[in-house]
């Protein structure tokens, strides 16, 4: 299904830590403390997304075997947010910013 307007696909981008993570309140495919099953394809994800009411407008796949984390950062603060997180390795990180409907 397509419920967003567009998506951006970033390489070697994370943005927030461990607090700033979403989850659907049914906890549909969540893994552990934190993430979505790393079995989950992105169209999966996307649609987990599109489920919480406070729409995550950031999926991050941190590394092929890493499981998938969702998180809210206004548009306007993504690259301050994505600098802040330059003091650690974030180089196997894809990160996908949506734009929802």
């Amino acid at each position: 299904m397509q419920h967003f307007k567009s998506i951006e696909k970033k390489l070697g981008c994370d943005v927030g830590f461990h607090s700033s993570n979403l989850h659907p309140t049914d906890k549909e495919g969540c893994v552990g403390k934190a993430g979505i099953d790393k079995s989950y394809t992105l169209d999966m994800v996307i649609n987990l997304a599109y489920k919480i009411p406070n729409k995550p407008n950031i999926i991050i796949k941190p590394g092929p075997n890493a499981k998938w984390y969702m998180k809210q950062i206004p548009l306007h603060n993504i690259d301050q947010a994505i600098e802040t997180q330059k003091w650690r390795n974030t180089s196997h990180c894809i990160m996908y910013i949506i734009v929802w409907d």
